[in-house]
């Protein structure tokens, strides 16, 4: 691709007095040189030389510190950044290994199906150079094992295939299971690579340390003991995850000795439009004009989007017309295959200047190098956001980074926090592998591949520690004990009943007989439900039948100027109560749930201003989540406690008795006309906003002073609102308690969701604050909890007591609305009330 002077658009923002004023936040990174270094004295000529003609004369010095520390026997993990060579510390090795002896095999796991088919690409095309180099190397066989491998091809691969490109979810359910059709295979393992080790972390990263068990028990059976070699983006804890995952000790290589050019990295905060009610214009807007002005110039950049729907609707505005339709690309998942190997193709070759993506992205796949990265709201963590910023970056070339705020609590604390981005460490990465639930739904599969002898350990469990797990089964019916072995019953597959990570089943989506994309089925409801919007590459089609039962969804081609949004309502009942236990002035409760989220209609969105042409009620059915959960009832006592102090905020406002009058006459006022966007009254009446929010008055005739009250339709009232808002002291004390119990747990903060209501039939009306496990049956996390109720309200309160912030923040009860109050006093204080009760002085 021609060179690209990104200087000169840096410059054009930085000139332009409009775009200067929202840039709220810099940082600058100087540019880094390479530290050099020879290849280790024991490398092989043949691969010297192929790797020379291929312009890699040299190591970094951290590529080599990984490939000399595998060579002498060690496990590895390498944390360096994007694009510092990573792959070539794991194939190196292996192609060493092989040349020296053919017969060794290597396992190469990855987290997706498309890092899979990018890495085998390039081994294999280093495989090629070796046969120039010296035609009389014996061949070496390489092969995708995944789910879309054609049955057919599968026997040949695992009897030739010198290295297996494969996911954990392969491995788990095909492989292991079926380990004596890889005997041969599993006798000459030397390496086992695991690229992305960041990823598994939560529920997934402690089921998949368990599948880890299962297969060195495996490789143990048949002679052999592999080698880790682990890559990770930048995390807390690369090492103890890489630990925790093999049960073995592990090298890590942190020091990135690749070289980067100067980095700026811009956060940028939507201008104002509206003064007086501080509605901002939205971050998809504001991208959408970046992403314009960018397409005036010939670079290369991603756009990440938060969701799937995002990157369509910024595609679709970018491709009106003929001006950038053959210069952006839009990519995410549901998209088929062969489409997305297509862009990544284009991308790698400079064909497209601009691709809108959801993260899928932001793994390792080979894009090649890109002028800028643009980002369309805090993509979520630390991690993420650097990983996301560090695909930008060509030779000598300024690498330049974006962040355009959104308008919601956390972007804005960042806005104004920047050094919360720019100086903390990355998120750690937690898993628990002896979690009861999944160690036993993992000892059964294990068991299922290899019968467990009576005295015989589980990877570092010893047999005492198993034990009881043993009887379990055994009680249950699902295994047998004959001759000192556990054994299962033949007929039984249980990985299949066993997900790592909670998939779904593909609901595929059909236009005349043929497939145009997918959508997973846990989404189908509210993404494809019927008279639904789908949109795909600019094309809007609309949903004339879901068939859940077959997993289709029929759609026909449509010329609309709007898209759809559905609305949900959630609702959690008691299926089940196992446990409660008076707690002072409160109760904890354990039992099983059912959260229950049904789509009630949707709403039609006028594309570009957002403006709601119409709600239409749909009648679907509910889709249920059935698992476990913990909960907290709120007293009266203690909310009477918290009311003396002043600082109970959880009742809905009461405008005073004329409030109907009052608002009949502004709406009067204002001609019915909403006074931000114009829109007019239609179906339903206008909203009416308190410019100052209610809660700051100490009385409702000075809060419903015309003066201080304005017409809003619904869409522009909350905009509105989320400048002002007012935290909800529940919420906020429920933010606090889920984001910190994942420490308690060892899992990730998806693994977990949280509900909180001011009146609860849960807790006999009284305020409930309620996590349960986000995954179907659930896996005991929130029965830890309420073994744990005492402990995680007394770290909760020393956690929110220490922040410094003044009103709550993101690491305490949750960020804080642009012009809002915060509810971190109200924490403090309930939280007090709630241990002084547990355990009274």
């Amino acid at each position: 691709m021609p060179s690209f002077d990104i200087e000169a658009f840096i410059y054009s923002l930085l000139t332009d007095e409009k775009f200067r004023t929202q840039i709220v936040a810099q940082q600058e990174l100087e540019p880094k040189e390479a530290i050099w270094t020879d290849f280790p004295s024991q490398s092989n000529l043949y691969l010297l030389s192929m790797l020379k003609k291929r312009g890699i004369a040299k190591l970094y010095a951290h590529q080599k510190e990984a490939i000399e520390t595998a060579l002498t026997g060690e496990n590895v993990v390498l944390t360096t950044g994007v694009a510092s060579g990573k792959s070539l510390c794991y194939q190196f090795p292996i192609l060493q290994t092989l040349l020296l002896s053919p017969e060794s095999r290597a396992l190469l796991l990855f987290p997706t199906k498309a890092l899979a088919q990018d890495q085998k690409q390039k081994i294999q095309g280093l495989i090629q150079g070796l046969i120039q180099e010296n035609s009389s190397i014996p061949p070496i066989y390489t092969g995708i094992y995944d789910g879309d491998t054609e049955v057919g091809a599968r026997r040949n691969i695992r009897n030739k295939a010198h290295l297996i490109f494969s996911n954990p979810d392969m491995l788990h359910l095909a492989i292991l299971p079926n380990h004596y059709l890889w005997s041969n295979f599993f006798a000459h393992l030397k390496w086992i690579v695991l690229d992305e080790v960041h990823i598994y972390r939560g529920v997934f990263g402690s089921h998949f340390a368990n599948v880890i068990r299962r297969l060195k028990r495996i490789c143990k059976f048949y002679g052999s003991s592999p080698q880790f070699i682990c890559t990770s983006a930048t995390v807390a804890n690369a090492k103890e995850l890489a630990e925790t995952l093999l049960e073995a000790p592990v090298h890590l290589v942190a020091k990135d000795c690749s070289p980067h050019s100067k980095r700026l990295f811009f956060i940028v905060n939507p201008p104002i439009v509206d003064y007086a009610l501080g509605i901002r214009r939205s971050a998809l807007m504001e991208s959408t004009l970046l992403a314009k002005r960018w397409l005036q110039h010939k670079g290369q950049a991603i756009l990440f989007c938060g969701s799937r729907r995002s990157v369509e609707i910024v595609y679709l505005y970018l491709s009106k017309g003929d001006k950038y339709k053959n210069r952006i690309k839009s990519y995410r998942s549901g998209y088929l295959a062969e489409h997305r190997r297509e862009i990544e193709k284009d991308l790698r070759e400079g064909k497209i200047n601009l691709v809108i993506s959801t993260n899928a992205l932001e793994l390792g796949i080979d894009i090649g190098g890109l002028d800028a990265v643009f980002m369309n709201t805090y993509p979520g963590t630390i991690a993420a956001t650097r990983q996301q910023a560090g695909r930008a970056g060509r030779k000598n070339n300024t690498a330049l980074a974006i962040l355009i705020a959104g308008t919601n609590p956390l972007d804005q604390y960042i806005c104004h926090h920047p050094e919360y981005l720019f100086e903390n460490n990355p998120e750690n990465a937690l898993i628990s592998p002896d979690h009861s639930e999944i160690l036993q739904s993992q000892l059964l599969c294990a068991i299922h591949d290899l019968a467990l002898m009576e005295n015989e350990d589980f990877g570092s469990l010893g047999s005492e520690h198993i034990f009881p797990y043993l009887q379990v089964l055994l009680q249950e019916g699902k295994i047998k004990k004959a001759n000192g072995r556990y054994i299962c019953a033949p007929e039984t597959y249980p990985a299949a009943e066993v997900s790592l990570r909670n998939l779904s089943s593909q609901v595929e989506i059909i236009s005349n007989n043929e497939v145009i994309g997918t959508v997973d089925s846990s989404s189908a409801l509210w993404m494809v439900h019927p008279q639904a919007i789908y949109l795909d590459k600019g094309d809007t089609w609309q949903v004339t039948n879901l068939d859940l039962e077959h997993n289709k969804a029929e759609v026909k081609p449509v010329q609309v100027n709007y898209f759809t949004q559905a609305t949900r309502q959630t609702v959690i009942e008691c299926k089940n109560l196992l446990k409660k236990e008076n707690c002072g002035s409160s109760d904890k409760y354990f039992g099983q749930v059912i959260v229950t989220t049904t789509i009630t209609g949707f709403k039609k969105l006028k594309f570009f201003t957002q403006e709601v042409l119409e709600r239409v009620e749909l009648d679907l059915p509910p889709t249920n989540l059935e698992t476990i959960a913990w909960w907290m009832g709120i007293s009266s006592q203690i909310v009477d406690k918290v009311k003396e102090q002043g600082l109970w905020n959880s009742e809905p406002n009461d405008y005073g008795k004329n409030w109907q009058a009052i608002t009949k006459s502004i709406r009067k006022r204002d001609g019915y006309r909403c006074q931000h966007c114009g829109a007019i009254e239609k179906d339903a009446p206008h909203h009416i906003h308190h410019i100052i929010p209610f809660r700051k008055f100490d009385h409702p005739e000075e809060a419903n002073n015309p003066l201080n009250l304005v017409t809003l339709c619904p869409r522009c009232h909350r905009l509105a609102e989320q400048a002002v808002q007012i935290q909800n002291g529940v919420s906020a004390t429920g933010y606090l308690l889920v984001n910190l119990a994942p420490f308690f747990l060892m899992c990730d903060r998806q693994d977990l969701d949280v509900f909180c209501e001011d009146k609860s039939v849960l807790t006999q009306n009284n305020p409930v604050i309620l996590i349960y496990d986000n995954i179907s049956g659930g896996i005991g996390l929130s029965r830890k909890l309420y073994d744990l109720h005492t402990q995680l309200l007394e770290a909760a309160l020393d956690l929110v007591t220490k922040c410094p912030c003044k009103e709550g923040c993101p690491s305490c009860v949750g960020p804080v609305a642009e012009n809002g109050v915060g509810a971190k006093a109200y924490s403090i204080a309930l939280l007090q009330e709630l241990i002084k009760s547990i355990t009274p002085s």
